[in-house]
């Protein structure tokens, strides 16, 4: 049986940072949620204004 060099580390500090970034990545998509529509509504203001102008250069 082969013992893990002390320069390695335990495999329990690797898991518990893997738990860690799950936890902050749901965190993260909680405040995303909220950034998304934002910018979905930004660019739907966008998109009007946009073809208002198109709809002017049409006719003028």
């Amino acid at each position: 049986m082969s013992v893990q060099p002390v320069a390695h580390g335990s495999i329990t500090p690797m898991q518990s940072q893997a738990l860690t970034l799950v936890t902050k990545q749901k965190s993260k998509k909680k405040q995303s949620a909220r950034a998304d529509a934002v910018r979905i509504a930004r660019a739907k203001i966008s998109r009007r204004g946009s073809l208002s102008k198109q709809r002017q250069a049409l006719k003028g």
